[in-house]
């Protein structure tokens, strides 16, 4: 698969063209651009099947490169990078097309190298799909119906699936993790296929029905009703068809189900919007667990106010961190999850990343996805928010104590020497010098006492600094680099981005 990186700052590029197994996973980088024109003329030129896109680059933005892209109908799917509080950019990205996002200051090479490899295996299942159709193999349908999804109708009429007055619906299954925990990994299989033999029983009688897997957790069933004009009996064939599924699963599997059902529609070439609104309706599950049902609503106009209003909240929350306000963090916490739960205007996948970006902010990046496994278990928004309201307080508390610490008399004199000499080249020889101590013993009882390391402290006291400067037009970058004992633009430029989850040049068109 060949992938073209477009960010605007060099560091970045670097980052994503070292970090992942380009190679091993069967890719290859045919070019990076440093602006949204280069981008457009390196697509049109070196035809890539996947892009990494920033949101917000010289000359033309992410967001003018997919409009473009889509105006034009170059096809190749797209991952952005967006700062951490981009969020309403983010979701105009994914409407004219972005395929995933990532946030900037948390992401990680697994998550872009997986999102990578999932759009490198859907295309390879397209490019296949004919062929199996051809070929008429046991799994030739459930290719036909996956394609389908995707917008290729090819071999959609060798289904039983007509025209005229269609459904598609989506289930899952709920508490999955705790579910597939009855199987060991030898049986893994032994779910879905219980699952799909099920089903094929009881749709076996059905004219025009249709169904099949898409992810681990996720099947959908599709019903048409070409015989039917009567839209009211339409839909309630397709509230027979979910009863008939969800009791039969619960009654031989003993597992419950939630539904999310399109609108009604009347020609294959709408099944993929359909799809999109059948994912819509079961994404609500997140707010409401104990429901097994839920039908798409439009709520296209109300949706966008809503997300301007969270973007609001999000910059509030991430201020309060940064300001070490948490009274005020700690109140737009709450207002932004009383406002998510009264217009449910985030999804389940978003409402994660927001969190864990607040947490990485906390903990400087470290153990920054620990806990993987119980998070899989978490389903719902209340759940989900006790979670993290319990790790956002053991953190707090760590830093409120530590910051009203009493210091012994050396750490104390050490930290305002550092106030007073952050400009300098200060090493722990230096500082056991000064102060006539060795240099392992400074070293480790500013740890024990500060709980970071002294190198640590001395980057934080310096971008803090940096960071008024930086609102001050009259020094060029560099210049703020060397004022606050940088040697390196480069190496300020790293460091900066560590701590404040931007480029010092964002941070200043931010704040200035």
């Amino acid at each position: 698969m060949r992938v073209l990186i477009v960010d605007d700052e060099p560091l970045v590029r670097i980052g994503l063209k070292s970090a992942i197994r380009w190679e091993a996973g069967g890719m290859e980088i045919v070019g990076e651009a440093a602006d949204g024109e280069e981008a457009m003329k390196l697509i049109l030129e070196r035809k890539p099947d996947a892009i990494i896109l920033d949101i917000k680059m010289p000359k033309k933005d992410g967001l003018e490169v997919l409009a473009e892209m889509k105006k034009i109908g170059i096809e190749a799917k797209v991952i952005i990078l967006s700062s951490f509080d981009d969020f309403t950019l983010v979701k105009k990205a994914m409407k004219l097309g972005a395929s995933d996002y990532f946030h900037k200051p948390g992401m990680n090479e697994f998550e872009i190298e997986s999102a990578l490899q999932k759009i490198k295996e859907e295309m390879e299942s397209h490019r296949h799909a004919a062929d199996d159709v051809l070929n008429r193999s046991p799994h030739a349908k459930d290719v036909i119906l996956r394609a389908w999804l995707h917008e290729n109708t090819e071999g959609i009429r060798q289904t039983r699936l007509k025209e005229g007055n269609m459904y598609v619906l989506l289930f899952s299954i709920k508490k999955y993790a705790q579910v597939v925990k009855r199987y060991t990994k030898d049986n893994a299989a032994i779910l879905p296929n219980t699952i799909s033999n099920i089903l094929s029983e009881l749709l076996s009688k059905e004219k025009e029905v249709e169904f099949v897997q898409i992810e681990d957790n996720l099947f959908a069933v599709f019903v048409s009703h070409s015989e039917i004009k009567s839209m009211q009996a339409s839909f309630a064939h397709v509230n027979d068809i979910v009863y008939l599924i969800s009791s039969s699963l619960k009654r031989f599997v003993n597992i419950d189900t939630v539904f999310g059902v399109s609108d009604i529609f009347q020609t294959y070439d709408e099944g993929k919007q359909a799809a999109a609104q059948a994912k819509q309706a079961l994404e609500r599950k997140f707010y409401h667990p104990s429901d097994p049902l839920f039908y798409y609503q439009n709520r296209n106009e109300e949706m966008e106010a809503s997300l301007e209003q969270v973007n609001h909240y999000i910059v509030a929350m991430k201020n309060g961190l940064k300001e070490e306000k948490y009274d005020e963090f700690a109140l737009n916490l709450a207002e932004w999850e009383q406002y998510l739960q009264n217009k449910e205007c985030m999804n389940e996948k978003d409402v994660h990343k927001i969190y864990q970006g607040l947490l990485f902010m906390m903990e400087d990046g470290e153990e920054y996805l620990e806990n993987g496994n119980l998070l899989e278990e978490i389903e719902d928004f209340n759940e989900l928010s006790s979670y993290y309201h319990a790790r956002f307080n053991e953190k707090l508390e760590a830093r409120i104590s530590q910051k009203n610490k009493e210091y012994s008399p050396l750490i104390r004199n050490i930290m305002q020497y550092i106030e007073t000499h952050y400009k300098e080249n200060i090493s722990l020889k230096s500082l056991g010098d000064h102060f006539h101590v060795s240099a392992n013993y400074i070293s480790r009882l500013f740890k024990q006492e500060v709980n970071r390391g002294l190198f640590d402290y001395i980057n934080e006291i310096r971008i803090e600094k940096a960071k008024e400067l930086l609102k001050d037009y009259r020094y060029k970058i560099y210049e703020v680099a060397e004022l606050v004992g940088f040697n390196s633009q480069v190496h300020f430029a790293i460091v900066f981005h560590k701590y404040v989850g931007m480029a010092p040049k964002e941070y200043r068109k931010e704040k200035v």
